[in-house]
């Protein structure tokens, strides 16, 4: 995965600046070929405006704990604990049922419930 989006589509920006308005895409990326990769990117994300993380990852503030609770987010992680900046504990699918209660009407509505003590909470 490429960490440096952010700084790829700066040097594209600046190189886009010498250009003229009316040259093709195609041309421009005859003469600067190492924009290929990043404008496949901003064409494949155009119309997804939260298609790539908006962190800069290569910052010296961004922490690898922060993508790794972004990422670890995708897979139902809540409740995280981080003990320090190189680690952290998590709960994954908190709410889910338990084998003996699949069967029940409501066993497919546990997906990210509201948490205790927020307002409309609805407890089971």
């Amino acid at each position: 995965m490429p960490l440096a989006v952010a700084r790829d589509i700066n040097l594209l920006y600046q190189d886009l600046q010498s250009c003229s308005p009316t040259q093709q895409l195609a041309e421009f990326l005859l003469t600067h070929p190492q924009h290929r990769q990043i404008v496949r990117r901003v064409q494949s994300l155009d119309g997804y405006p939260y298609g790539e993380i908006r962190e800069n990852l290569i910052g010296a503030e961004c922490l690898p704990l922060h993508i790794l609770r972004f990422k670890l987010a995708f897979f139902g992680a809540a409740k995280f604990d981080p003990k320090s900046d190189l680690w952290t504990r998590i709960t994954l699918y908190q709410g889910a049922p338990l084998y003996d209660e699949l069967d029940k009407a409501d066993s497919d509505d546990w997906w990210l419930p509201v948490s205790p003590g927020s307002a409309g909470c609805v407890s089971h």
